[in-house]
């Protein structure tokens, strides 16, 4: 099967609340900051797979493999990989998979970051909502700090919290409204990120700039109305204004 390149743009740990379903089958996370899952008690049949048959991204010079979510999932299932939440820590703290830690986009949190310490040449599995972007320039930024065996779980958080697997956080069962953002920018910047941000609590998403300077981002963020301001960032352009004036058109930046 021939690969699909998709060009993407670009060149703390909480303990939270165990997965409650399937009897409890999981215990204890002993290292909160290993990235690693703690093991059911039932551990799964190992999962063929073919990296050279998943999609990619191309993010600053990187080829990162976007693999699927039934493979992610029982490499998360058997301990066969440490996972690295690339989103906020608003975001994070609320829900999360279970056993990952926060690493957010684009370079984690500097000299404090928990991947400071891991083997390069262990599996990373990097996640965000957008379900692309943002753990996309994090695992690209993994791999110019020197990792070697990088991954993008393809379908992002929500799909993997649609299919109630392991969960940790303080509300693990909320699933925020979904809203489209679609906007126009100057084409001189594609290829570059749109941030967009809700400013009070610091939730972030991310797309990337089309050749014709348009973009368009899914947000998902937890705690909003119409009312609240969310900020779009391209380079150094920024908007400012409340959600109701950011859907439903397309914004100008």
């Amino acid at each position: 099967m021939r690969r699909r390149e998709l060009l993407l743009g670009l060149a703390f740990t909480l303990s939270g609340c165990l997965n409650a379903d399937s009897k409890n089958r999981y215990g204890p996370d002993v290292d909160l900051s290993d990235g690693y899952p703690p093991l059911p008690r039932q551990m799964p049949s190992k999962k063929f797979f073919d990296p050279s048959t998943f999609d990619v991204a191309l993010v600053d010079s990187q080829i990162i493999p976007l693999a699927p979510l039934d493979i992610v999932s029982n490499w998360h299932a058997r301990g066969e990989a440490r996972f690295v939440d690339s989103r906020s820590q608003t975001q994070y703290e609320r829900s999360h998979i279970l056993g990952s830690v926060l690493s957010p986009a684009p370079s984690g949190i500097g000299p404090t970051d928990p991947t400071t310490d891991w083997p390069k040449n262990d599996r990373i599995v990097t996640y965000c909502g957008c379900p692309l972007h943002l753990s996309s320039l994090r695992a690209a930024s993994l791999l110019n700090s020197g990792f070697t065996n990088v991954y993008v779980l393809k379908e992002g958080f929500w799909e993997w919290h649609e299919k109630q697997y392991p969960l940790s956080g303080y509300d693990k069962k909320l699933a925020p409204n979904s809203w489209t953002i679609t906007g126009k920018t100057d084409p001189s910047f594609s290829g570059k990120t749109v941030w967009i941000r809700e400013l009070q609590s610091g939730q972030v998403e991310a797309a990337m700039i089309q050749q014709n300077g348009e973009f368009i981002s899914e947000i998902r963020f937890s705690n909003i109305s119409l009312n609240t301001l969310i900020s779009i960032e391209v380079s150094e352009r920024i908007v400012i204004r409340p959600l109701s004036s950011l859907i439903e058109t397309t914004i100008e930046i």
